[in-house]
């Protein structure tokens, strides 16, 4: 089926999940759903995709997301991955510098930059595959009641008004969002003083091939490699300075000239932002979710704008995916915002630090952080900790019910993907692992000989993939590894693993008792030994 039949279809009158919103984040929350069997339908106010490229930098996060959806393959030729990226002062002295390793712990490249248009086109062509999914453009939610079952929501087209009933709504319809409105929430945070200018410019032959961060205080700026012939280049508004004359053509070839050698540039986009460091206050209510900048809005400096929207969506998604496939409570949802919001929290205090490094327009503030600066690169571990890019923590989730207790540093990481052995060859561990689906990993054991009877039973009915690791197998549904990456060697040895349950979204839910004991992060999916669970989709 074509894009264009997606929506071609009888009006809809009820679906499983409305997702509102047809950005990045809401077209992979429409994929992840499609995948699972869920009835959905993608209501966009515009007419078509936005085609805008707002976004600019991925992370390992994201890639691995697009591998789990089966959509990699089609982003990949449009990626620059792992450019240098330094940050500098006023003299060209380096203030921080960071080389992004070619692959990272968690299968992919830790960072790269990418043209958003493309992404959003390849997310919309993924969801065709689907006869599960509607995509409705030119469709305004205007107002949303919900009750104890389902939720009402009220379109208007150019044509006619209506309504659908949806059993969820996620709201992907960004920093202005009607749906965080109807939902009662609001943004808590502020709003940064200064505004900045970004212009995506096509630059035939360009040189540009670094994440270059100028930490100048006659003016800040920021120059970054975009796909093909693009670069990308942020310039902060100074005081007295309008937005008119900032975003005039012949101020902005000024701008370049004096700042880069390029004299021969057509500007594609130009816009002036005030950035804004707020999360909504509730990222529920009821039947209604919100994710991406609908649930939070942080400064660009980490690059965690769209790629934290990313990590709402694979967190929502599985646990509606079990919750509307019948194999879990509905309480798992109350997990969302208990996992994610904390986390995001803590990447906007990193980006509003960033920011602090950057913005400076005070000789005075400026002399100073440089100073600091100085003394930091004096050592080494310094210099290392942010060569491999340990400004931006690695990910995580908060702790929930689906996530083991106690002070256990493993639980709530990211499985590390490191590349295994079969006898047909070498693949990423990920191929082993559905997406939606549970795995039991052991590490020279079997982890179904660690599991009670009752887990046993949950995992088998939730369809979890058992995988051991340089060891033999007891159970004919487990599969044996070789992994000889010395890299996720070190990670078992550092936290001494035996045995972990892995989530869909692959964090670790919680190490295996030893004892056999029932693990409790699996109690709210005990009724899935009722049902059985439907096929994935490939």
């Amino acid at each position: 089926m074509g894009v264009e039949g997606i929506a071609a279809r009888a009006p809809l009158r009820e679906v499983e999940v409305a997702v509102v919103g047809a950005g990045p984040v809401g077209l992979m929350v429409a994929n992840l759903l499609g995948i699972a069997g869920v009835q959905v339908a993608v209501l966009e106010a515009n007419e078509g995709l936005l085609g805008l490229p707002r976004a600019i930098a991925y992370d390992a996060e994201t890639l691995r997301l697009f591998s789990q959806i089966g959509l990699l393959n089609d982003i990949t030729p449009g990626l620059i991955p792992n450019p240098h990226v330094r940050h500098l002062n006023a003299r060209g002295r380096v203030l921080m510098q960071a080389d992004p390793p070619a692959c990272g712990p968690y299968g992919h490249s830790s960072l790269g930059t990418f043209y958003q248009p493309d992404f959003e086109r390849v997310l919309l062509r993924g969801l065709a595959r689907f006869d599960n999914v509607r995509v409705l453009f030119g469709h305004t939610v205007t107002n949303l009641v919900q009750s104890r079952d389902e939720a009402v929501l009220s379109i208007a087209t150019r044509h006619a008004a209506n309504t659908l009933r949806a059993k969820f709504v996620v709201g992907c319809d960004g920093g202005t969002s009607r749906v965080r409105d109807l939902l009662g929430a609001r943004l808590i945070g502020s709003t940064y003083t200064q505004r900045w200018l970004v212009v995506d410019a096509i630059v035939k032959g360009h040189k540009v091939n670094e994440i270059s961060f100028y930490c100048d205080p006659s003016r800040p700026r920021v120059e970054l490699p975009a796909v093909g012939d693009r670069v990308r280049w942020e310039f902060m508004q100074l005081p007295g300075e309008t937005e008119e004359q900032l975003k005039n053509d012949g101020r902005i070839m000024a701008l370049i000239a004096e700042n880069t050698r390029y004299r021969e540039v057509r500007i594609e986009r130009k816009a002036a932002y005030t950035f804004h460091a707020r999360v909504a206050d509730r990222w529920r209510n009821n039947r209604g979710f919100l994710a991406g900048d609908a649930a939070h809005l942080m400064p660009p400096f980490a690059g965690q704008g769209m790629n934290g929207g990313m990590k709402d969506a694979v967190n929502l998604a599985w646990k509606l995916a079990s919750v509307l496939r019948g194999l879990a409570a509905e309480t798992i949802l109350d997990s969302y915002e208990l996992e994610r919001a904390p986390v995001v929290r803590k990447m906007v205090e990193v980006s509003r630090r960033l920011g602090s490094v950057i913005m400076p327009t005070s000789r005075g503030a400026a002399a100073l952080r440089d100073a600091v600066f100085a003394c930091l690169n004096m050592s080494r571990a310094f210099r290392d900790f942010i060569g491999r890019g340990g400004v931006v923590p690695p990910p995580a989730i908060g702790r929930s019910a689906l996530t083991g207790v106690g002070g256990d540093a493993l639980i709530g990481q990211m499985l590390p993907q490191p590349s295994v052995k079969t006898p047909d060859g070498s693949f990423p561990l990920d191929t082993f692992q559905a997406c939606h689906q549970w795995q039991v990993l052991g590490i020279g054991v079997d982890p179904a000989t660690m599991l009670s009877a009752r887990d046993l039973g949950i995992l088998d009915a939730l369809d979890a993939h058992f995988v051991c690791v340089n060891g033999g197998s007891e159970r004919p549904r487990t599969l044996g590894l070789r992994c000889d990456d010395p890299t996720f060697d070190a990670w078992v040895k550092r936290h001494a693993v035996r045995a972990v349950l892995v989530r869909p979204d692959r964090f670790i839910a919680d190490r295996l008792d030893p004892h056999g004991r029932d693990l409790p992060v699996l109690t709210p999916f005990d009724r899935a030994r009722g049902v059985t669970a439907p096929p994935i989709a490939a």
